[in-house]
């Protein structure tokens, strides 16, 4: 995104004006280094989420349990205990949440690693070797924050996850709720994460402004295990409070910590101005530094969390990419953004009953934004406007915005509310004709994203409509070559061929990007409904005149 703090709120409000704020980076690093999703280092408790065999139910009866390490005098030889940062601490005992509200406490995120040692809490298994590390830092970082006469409380996986099966799947699907419930995350870091940010605070601080920007900073946090991880989405955006420390390092466990509002002016700052020389594309950053972008996204969507809904869409956008050992993790991680709700059953944890249970919660939610991921469509009767259970691919790599698709289920199908409806002709006969504003919209946007790209006034609609294709191809779209579709509105950019014939192209304003918004063409075929996901740009979406749609 690559966006200062003073511009990011404009831009994810929405406003028109955003889309001319200069943003990120262009200059092409050699650190890329981007992984696949099967990356061990960032498994956060494999133990935890590995699948059982047996052929099970969707889901089955299992409550989610609350259990705190506690602060206490002294150790007891009752209940587990473990000693870090100079105090004694116990697991409690399960807190009733649904008669009265948690105590204070604080969350632990931090990743595990690959090192595995004893669990002193849970001997039945192990826990990353740095489990006590990173307990210890967040322990010394909230040192004196209790109010007085309360003991410190701290919630962190290793220790206070059950072990018992149903328990602890029916808990991992309530990591939204223990996350948004505690007073604050502490986000234990790699030390050269934490030193990347001081790094940028420094460089910042310098007067006057020196012209050569080091990429040293950004290619740290790119490669910091947390900042790539999938559990690191959920744990953070539904967070009242937010601090940022290393791993202790030496005799001292206390180090420099970020809260993270500071950290999101910071790194947004240092990250505008890498990508701040003349002539750069607004998708440079993101295309070389995707998780560090990803971390001043993840900063921003904590921001805003207090202003806006999160959707279903921008959920999916969050997450894709992020690294994971078992599939189910995503999500884990989905539901825990999804919902700060506690579970009152264990899902069955195949890809496909998690991917239903995400929908149903989706739908439970009235936001239908999660049709336009780029999954293929279900086929079964009366559900082909709906994704077919998997882990749901986006369409392309971009921050999206809004409160959601808004509708409901009706006898008849979904009735979307609030979408913009477009008549899209037939393909043999003569497209459209841009309208001026549309025209001026591909201008500018065009020149905003891809500067070395050269299009004029002059241009015919046809090279405005494929340079805009080879834009969005920038940004990972992976629509085929001449599957475009003018209005006068704007142009839709289909993932998949579309069927010959009259279609009806339903464009979803409830979620945007700066350029556009996700939309469907619904076209006929042997009296069924086909639906053909796809990107729709065009400018002013908001002033037009919104309707209703009924996906059958």
């Amino acid at each position: 995104m690559g966006l200062a703090w003073s511009s990011l709120m404009h831009f994810l409000r929405g406003d028109d004006s955003s889309i001319h704020e200069k943003s990120s980076d262009s200059r092409k690093g050699t650190e890329q280094d981007t992984p696949g999703s099967q990356v061990v280092a960032t498994q956060r408790h494999p133990e935890i989420t590995q699948a059982l065999g047996g052929v099970e139910p969707p889901s089955e009866p299992g409550k989610m349990e609350l259990r705190l390490m506690v602060e206490t005098a002294t150790s007891t030889s009752d209940s587990p205990s473990i000693f870090a940062d100079g105090r004694n601490w116990t697991l409690s005992e399960p807190f009733d949440v649904d008669s009265a509200p948690p105590p204070p406490y604080i969350c632990v995120s931090y990743v595990w690693g690959d090192g595995r040692v004893p669990n002193p809490v849970h001997p039945s298994i192990t826990m990353s070797d740095r489990t006590v590390a990173s307990f210890t830092a967040a322990a010394c970082q909230q040192r004196g924050g209790a109010a007085a006469g309360e003991p410190t409380r701290i919630w962190i996986d290793a220790f206070c996850i059950p072990t018992e099966r149903m328990k602890k799947r029916a808990t991992l699907e309530s990591l939204g709720f223990v996350f948004a419930q505690a007073d604050a995350v502490v986000a234990v870091l790699a030390p050269k994460s934490i030193a990347a940010m001081e790094e940028m605070e420094a460089f910042l601080a310098v007067q006057p402004r020196p012209v050569e920007i080091p990429n040293a900073p950004i290619v740290a946090l790119e490669k910091d295990e947390w900042i790539r991880s999938v559990w690191t989405y959920q744990e953070i955006v539904n967070s009242k409070a937010l601090w940022f420390v290393g791993y202790p390092q030496g005799d001292s466990p206390c180090q420099k910590s970020y809260s993270g509002h500071d950290l999101l002016n910071i790194v947004g700052a240092y990250l505008n101005r890498w990508g701040g020389s003349e002539g750069t594309p607004r998708h440079g950053i993101r295309a070389y530094y995707p998780h560090a972008d990803n971390f001043q996204e993840i900063l921003a969507d904590w921001v805003m969390a207090g202003y806006a809904h999160r959707s279903a869409l921008q959920i999916m956008y969050g997450l894709d990419h992020r690294a994971h050992v078992a599939p189910e993790n995503h999500f884990y991680s989905m539901i825990g953004a999804l919902t700060n709700c506690p579970s009152a059953r264990a899902t069955n944890p195949s890809v496909e009953r998690l991917a239903e249970r995400f929908m149903e919660l989706c739908e439970e939610k009235g936001d239908y934004s999660f049709i336009f991921c780029a999954a293929p469509r279900d086929q079964r009767p009366g559900l082909h406007w709906r994704p077919v259970p998997c882990i749901f691919p986006t369409m392309f790599a971009w921050h999206v915005f809004g409160e959601g698709q808004f509708g409901e289920r009706t006898a008849e199908g979904v009735l979307l509310q609030n979408v913009l409806v477009f008549p899209l002709g037939d393909e043999n006969r003569r497209p459209q004709p841009l309208g001026s504003k549309t025209r001026k919209f591909m201008l500018e946007w065009l020149a905003e994203f891809v500067p070395d790209q050269i299009v004029t006034e002059d241009d015919p609609d046809d090279v405005l409509i494929k340079a805009g294709h080879r834009c969005l191809t920038m940004l990972q779209f992976k629509g085929l070559e001449g599957e475009w579709h003018p209005t006068t509105a704007g142009v839709f950019y289909a993932l998949s061929r579309k069927e010959p014939g009259e279609a009806t192209l339903v464009v979803a304003v409830g979620v945007q990007w700066t350029f556009g918004a996700p939309a469907l063409a619904s076209v006929a075929v042997g009296g069924e409904h086909q639906y053909v996901l796809g990107v729709f740009c065009g400018p002013d979406l908001k002033s037009i005149q919104t309707a209703t749609y009924m996906l059958r």
